[in-house]
């Protein structure tokens, strides 16, 4: 844009005799200045002058930058170059000093070169006609036009008028209904009682036939659009549901239809501050500005707290960049996090809160986490101070057992210890959770988080899931048992991300470039997953649940679509599936689940009048299948059963709208579906299965001085395995630093003790002033097992009370190697025996020349690339009974193509899926070299019946080999 030395097209040259051409009418809508962005290297305005019919633009530069204004219009669905002729329009322009003159002027078509060039702006107005087919190389892929100039003074004015194209109407693609109606709702998000307002916005088309639907697709009511001025259609009230608009006419094509949810009133519900549905909303994050976004709202922020408020939440998720908020040590900038905080405040909804990233200040030889204690603690302080009455829960970080954090399991434990110390000197009833735990088949992470005393700094448990619902009970399984493990059953179980992947990637695309959206039916599958999700979760002693995410966002390369609004705000029909959930159950308490008969399910509440409530579904592909299954979301898979039960009850469906039962001679007959239902008022009902809570509390003193913490740096001697809970020790007397932090205003004076090994270097005793820290450098011997492994466990006693330890188990992988007892698995040198198991094609070869495997895969396009293929243990010879690991030679043709490698231990012969621990190994590189994998000392191996060996690639295309896989035992 600064130069513009391109070769331009005059318009002069391009003039057509327009004569025999029609105006299309779509065209005139052109002629409204909010169609047009503002896109200019001064600050400009644009707005519709009466006076001359047409859209003003007004600039002023600041002295010594280059002058370009190019306002840009974009083309919406319906509005196509594809088989227009031309484009006309009148332009003039005003500088304040009128003989400056101009260094060019250009109407730009997307990228395309060379810009047509516009004849010379004048005062006066000049026609300009642009024959397309000369002008655009390929004008059905013009969605954007700019059109504008470079002035050589301060301050330009310019005027637009009498837009037009011209063409064959009759060639022209269809209007977008969702275009074409505005919904005068939030979101399209009403209330019960408010009014159902809509405005048909295309003015240049004749008055069409609308017809509304149900969620069901059936009509539920006509008629014609009414031809006011304000071209406003006034619904009469509907009961709660999801519905949609659809227009028809003879003179313009429409396809699609605009969607409107009527959701209950939030303010006719009594208060539940601590009611299980909550949801992420990440508006400071998600909601941000976005100018790629043509249908963005504006003022996202306001939209998404309002849809917020209306579907009765009381908690939401928000998220916050450390690094934003305190660029340098001590200068706060709250930016958009003070602003959501305060709208969604307002609206009556509390915010768990959650930061990570780091700023580079604060990270002490670390990647992402804080090696800076102090200033942890810090900024936790200042935010539980700034945010009081606003956030009332704070979480600290996010997925460490991912690539959020790719540091030890300990790392995060002493900044965990920190962050809720300064949380609690901020505002000391303030509930701390610790960061969601991503989902893995190993808990090692979280178990070496606990043996450093990580129990003792955290209030709430924090898992994020993803998994089909079938595996929902093992997996809370796990949860309780790992708290159980570390003394801490009592701490609340909140899933701060619930999300749906059972639809699979988005099936059409979105607008937005490179971004996929759900079709209609995917919208269903996530409606129907919503409630059963929520429910299943509560009947399992989860204690909050929070849907994965409220706006709009996309993933994997933009093919998975997350949010429960689409990319131009309006909400999805599982919206209306969540305000029911909460209307029906928000204030009701879980009894217990009631059988009703092969493949239903059905669970008991009580409501606050002591009358039940029964909430049953048909089972489906989603209760019973792995992965993305094939869903028929129009078969309802209705089945039928009795309660006994006599007089009138009231219902609702998913959506919210209200049915009647009536029994027959004390036989309640009903039908139950794959889409939840909810039956009310109920006098008496007893579950089958009564759900019986735990007692839960948060985290306490105890016998501990919570505010001395150990904090360890490891040198190069040490290598961190994968899983971030053990490290590889590489020589016999590794060295590395240990910090011990006092985050207490009083100084303390304290003896340490380091077991697992041999250390030099420790003093007798340490003191540490008050808010300081002190630095050891200490060496490490290390003492092992029978295993080849040990844990360097560091605690210490000050001012005569005991401290929480730092846990770090190591291993020496060399020694394990060297004096380890091996034996090969010769089946597995043959490719016969392997399964192919990977989202791309997998070949499976043996290599003569290399003596190795050779597994070659080939990924589509938008898949979450993985290539684990599979080997069945042939038993009984091939046992792994008394195992302590495996070690293999592997390589890869590109080491930077790999973003992890695993050996996944099965416990069954199953395809796919089953029952495995995740055993991290260290990439592979070009050259041939071993690695070692370690049984965790939890994992029997003699339950192991399959191996899966393999990678996550970063490109489409990878090979790897392996050979010489040994199983390894103690000497």
């Amino acid at each position: 844009m600064k130069k513009l030395l391109f070769f331009a097209i005059t318009a002069i040259a391009e003039i057509l005799v327009a004569s025999d051409l029609a105006i299309l009418p779509w065209s005139m809508d052109l002629n409204c200045s909010k169609r047009f962005e503002q896109n200019s290297s001064g600050a400009m305005t644009i707005r519709y002058d009466e006076q001359e019919k047409a859209i003003r633009f007004d600039v002023k530069f600041s002295p010594g930058t280059d002058f370009w204004c190019y306002p840009r219009l974009r083309l919406q669905s319906h509005e196509s170059l594809a088989n227009a002729d031309a484009i006309r329009f009148e332009f003039r322009a005003e500088q304040k000093n009128a003989d400056t003159g101009y260094k060019c002027a250009y109407v730009m078509f997307e990228k395309e070169r060379p810009y047509f060039k516009l004849p010379k702006p004048k005062p006066e107005y000049q026609s300009v006609t642009i024959d397309l087919a000369k002008a655009v190389k390929n004008p059905a892929a013009i969605r954007q036009l700019q059109i504008g100039m470079n002035p050589l003074s301060d301050k330009l004015t310019f005027f637009i008028r009498n837009i037009e194209v011209l063409g064959n109407p009759e060639k022209q693609p269809p209007c977008q209904t969702a275009e074409a109606i505005v919904v005068h709702a939030p979101g399209t998000v009403f209330v019960q009682n408010e009014p159902l307002r809509f405005t048909f916005k295309q003015r240049t088309f004749q008055a069409p036939e609308w017809i509304l639907k149900n969620w069901k697709g059936e009509i539920i009511r006509t008629g014609i659009w009414p031809q006011t001025a304000k071209r406003e259609l006034l619904l009469p009230p509907l009961p709660n549901g999801y519905y949609t608009l659809h227009l028809s006419s003879n003179r313009q094509k429409f396809s699609g239809f605009r969607s409107f949810v009527v959701v209950p009133d939030p303010a006719t519900r009594s208060h539940n501050p601590e009611m299980f549905f909550a949801m992420d909303s990440a508006q400071s994050w998600l909601a941000r500005p976005n100018t790629a976004n043509a249908n963005h709202p504006g003022n996202a922020y306001k939209t998404v707290s309002e849809v917020a408020r209306r579907a009765g939440l009381k908690m939401v998720r928000e998220r916050m960049h450390w690094f934003e908020c305190e660029p340098s040590p001590g200068q706060f900038n709250w930016k958009q996090y003070m602003t959501n905080a305060s709208l969604l405040s307002e609206r009556g909804i509390q915010i768990c809160g959650m930061y990570y990233s780091t700023p580079q200040w604060a990270k002490t030889n670390t990647a992402h986490l804080p090696g800076d204690l102090l200033a942890t603690y810090n900024f936790s302080k200042k935010l539980a101070e700034i945010f009081r009455g606003k956030m009332s829960v704070w979480e600290f970080w996010n997925e460490q057992n991912l690539g959020f954090a790719s540091e030890g399991a300990w790392d995060y434990a002493s900044a965990l210890k920190a962050a809720y110390l300064g949380f609690k000197a901020g505002n000391p009833n303030l509930p701390v959770a610790i960061g969601g735990y991503a989902m893995s088949k190993n808990w090692s992470h979280a178990d070496i988080v606990m043996e450093n005393g990580g129990g003792n700094y955290f209030d709430i448990f924090n898992i994020h899931s993803y998994v089909p619902l079938r595996e929902y009970a093992s997996t809370i399984k796990k949860v309780r048992t790992l708290l159980a493990r570390h003394n801490i059953s009592e701490r609340p179980i909140w899933v701060t991300e619930n999300g749906c992947r059972m639809e699979g990637s988005g099936k059409i695309a979105s607008y937005m470039a490179g971004i996929r959206a759900h079709s209609p039916e995917q919208e269903m599958i996530v409606a129907e997953f919503i409630p059963k999700m929520m429910i299943l979760m509560q009947s399992l002693g989860v204690d909050r649940d929070f849907f994965f995410v409220l706006p709009p966002y996309n993933e994997y390369g933009g093919n998975k679509d997350w949010g429960l609004m689409r990319r131009d705000y309006t909400v999805k029909p599982g919206f209306a599936v969540f305000a029911t959930l909460v209307d029906q159950l928000g204030n009701a308490i879980y009894e217990g689940e009631l059988e009703l008969g092969k493949g239903i399910r059905g669970f008991v509440y009580r409501n606050p009048d002591d009358s039940k409530l029964l909430v049953y579904w048909s089972e489906s592909e989603l209760d019973t299948s792995d992965g993305v299954p094939q869903v028929n979301i129009n078969n309802p898979l209705t089945r039928n059963f009795s309660l006994k039960l006599d007089g009138n009850f009231s219902g609702t469906d998913s959506f919210g709208t209200p049915f009647t039962a009536i029994s027959h001679q004390g036989q309640l007959k009903l039908t139950a579906s794959r889409m939840p239902t909810f039956l009310t008022g109920i006098p008496i009902l007893e579950p089958t299965k009564k759900f019986t809570g735990v007692k839960k509390k948060g985290a306490e003193d105890g016998s501990f001085d919570r505010t001395i913490v150990f904090r360890t740096e490891l040198s190069d001697d040490f290598e961190l395995f994968l899983d971030q809970a053990a490290v590889n020790v590489k020589k016999k007397q590794a060295a590395f630093k240990l910090q011990i932090f006092n985050l207490s205003d009083i100084e303390k004076t304290g003896k340490i003790t380091i077991n697992g090994g041999e250390i030099t270097g420790l003093p007798e005793k340490t003191t540490i002033p008050a808010f300081s820290k002190v630095e050891l450098q200490l060496f490490l011997t290390p003492v092992l097992d029978k295993r080849f492994q040990a844990k360097l466990c560091i605690s210490g006693i000050f001012n005569g009370k005991k401290t929480t330890p730092s846990v770090i188990p190591y291993r020496m992988l060399s020694q394990l190697n060297q004096q380890g007892r091996k034996e090969e698995i010769v089946g597995m040198s043959d490719p016969m025996n392997w399964r192919h198991n990977s989202s791309g094609k997998m070949i499976i070869s043996f290599d003569h020349k290399e003596k190795a495997l050779r597994f070659q895969t080939e990924f589509p396009q938008g898949v979450d690339r993985w290539t684990y293929p599979e080997y069945v243990l042939q038993m009984p010879q091939e046992s792994l009974k008394g195992a302590i690991g495996l070690s293999f030679e592997v390589r890869v043709f590109s080491a930077s193509q790999i973003n992890q490698m695993l050996v996944m231990a099965v416990m069954g012969t199953q395809k796919r899926g089953g029952e495995s621990i995740y055993l991290s190994v260290l990439t592979p590189s070009e050259q041939w070299e071993e690695r070692t994998v370690q049984f965790p000392t939890d994992l029997d191996p003699d339950r192991i019946r399959q191996l899966r060996i393999g990678v996550n690639p970063n490109t489409a295309n990878i090979t790897y080999l392996i050979r010489n896989v040994n199983v390894l035992y103690e000497q």
